[in-house]
């Protein structure tokens, strides 16, 4: 005998989802603040810092690529969807938003390995959070 798919899973993945979102949000702007602290202090080598950007860029592109894969290869992907439109939750809202993570990701990745002094690197960081705005949050992050 199978254990039934419930509600309770539907609603598992779909906060699986939101925490990694939002996580992926708050991991783009803390990171690129760091990033740029450490240029600004040009301290470890730009080669370094360029690495660690690589890196979380290639990161953010897995994480992004893990609600794609569930998007377009689970056949309860419509069952999230649902339960998410009846939490309130618009679908076009958290396209939009994977969207403009996936551009940022994706630059962050091109942009990276071209980064050759802390000037460039402040700058790219300067571009990162001013297209993430820290999110609403009841205490600082």
């Amino acid at each position: 005998m199978a254990i039934t798919l419930t509600k309770f899973h539907i609603i598992k993945v779909l906060f699986q989802i939101e925490r990694n979102l939002t996580g992926l949000h708050y991991d783009m702007r803390s990171n690129a603040l760091k990033w740029k602290t450490m240029a600004q202090a040009q301290t470890p080598a730009v080669t370094v810092i360029r690495q660690f950007m690589a890196d979380a860029g290639a990161s953010y592109q897995t994480r992004l690529e893990w609600v794609r894969a569930y998007r377009d290869g689970s056949p309860n992907w419509t069952a999230v969807r649902n339960v998410y439109t009846a939490l309130g939750g618009d679908p076009a809202e958290a396209t939009t938003l994977y969207a403009e993570m996936k551009v940022i990701a994706d630059q962050l990745v091109a942009q990276a390995p071209a980064l050759s002094n802390y000037s460039q690197i402040v700058a790219a960081c300067d571009q990162i959070s001013a297209a993430v705005q820290a999110p609403d949050s009841l205490w600082p992050e």
